[in-house]
C-alpha cells in the first residue's frame, strides 16, 4: 500500500491488480508496475513486462544521485517512512499434500477469520471472489482480505504455481510511534529504527495469529 500513498502524494493515479504481470501490464497509461515478488516494470514503452535490467539501471541512477548528495538508498527509504509511515511486510505459506484442502482452508478463514491481528480488532473481511466496484476493484479471485483497526492488512489466497496457501502480511507504523518522551529531537534514522522495532514485533504477533487461524486446516 506504500506505492499508492507515494502516487497520491505526487498527484498520480494508482491501480491495484491481481498478482502477475499479465494483469499489471494491462493497466492503461502504465508508468510503473510492481508486484510483491519484487518484479518491476520501469519502462513499459520498451518492455511491458517484469524487467530486471531496466530496474537495476534505474536503481543505480538513484543511488548515484543520492551519493552525490551525501546520502544512501537507505536514507531515501527512511524519507518515505517519515512521510507515509513505515510499511513492513512478510509472508506465511502452508504447503498441502492434498490440494483439495487448499479451497477448504481459504473458505475456513473467510467464514471464521481471526478476531484480532497482532492485538488489533479485525474490522473488515473481504471475500475477493465476490464482484467489487470502483476504480481499484479487482476481478473476482479466490482469496480473503482482512483489515485490522490499526491498519494491519492480511491477504490469504491459493498460490498460482504451487500447492500452497499464501498469506501476505503488512503492518504500518507511524515513525514516531513508541518513541520515548522528549525524543523529538532524535535524528530520522533513530526514529525510523524505533518504528522498525515496533513494526517487527507487531508483524510477529500478526504472523502468529494467522498461523493459528490456519492450524488444523492444512
Amino acid at each position: 500500500r506504500l506505492l499508492a500513498r507515494i502516487a497520491d502524494e505526487h498527484g498520480l493515479q494508482h491501480r491495484s491488480t491481481l498478482t502477475g504481470f499479465k494483469w499489471i501490464a494491462r493497466v492503461q497509461d502504465l508508468v510503473l508496475g510492481y508486484e510483491e515478488a519484487l518484479g518491476y516494470c520501469c519502462a513499459p514503452g520498451v518492455v511491458r513486462d517484469k524487467d530486471g535490467l531496466t530496474a537495476a539501471l534505474l536503481v543505480a541512477q538513484v543511488a548515484a544521485q543520492a551519493k552525490a548528495e551525501g546520502r544512501t538508498l537507505l536514507d531515501l527509504l527512511d524519507d518515505l517512512a517519515l512521510r507515509h509511515g513505515l510499511h513492513v511486510t512478510d509472508q506465511l505459506s502452508v504447503r498441502f499434500t492434498d490440494v483439495e484442502g487448499i479451497a477448504t482452508t481459504v473458505a475456513g478463514v473467510r467464514s471464521a477469520p481471526p478476531a484480532t491481528l497482532g492485538g488489533s480488532p479485525v474490522v473488515q473481511v473481504e471475500d475477493l471472489s465476490r464482484p467489487a466496484e470502483g476504480p481499484d476493484a479487482l476481478p473476482p479471485t479466490v482469496g480473503v482480505r482482512m483489515l485490522a483497526q490499526d491498519g494491519t492488512q492480511v491477504v490469504v489466497r491459493p498460490s498460482g504455481t504451487e500447492p500452497k496457501v499464501k498469506c501476505y502480511l503488512e503492518v504500518v507504523v507511524p515513525v514516531d510511534e513508541g518513541s520515548a518522551e522528549g525524543a523529538g529531537g532524535a535524528d530520522a534514522a533513530e526514529r525510523v529504527g524505533r518504528a522498525r522495532a515496533t513494526a517487527r514485533a507487531r508483524l510477529e504477533a500478526v504472523r502468529a495469529d494467522v498461523a493459528a487461524a490456519l492450524e488444523g486446516r492444512s
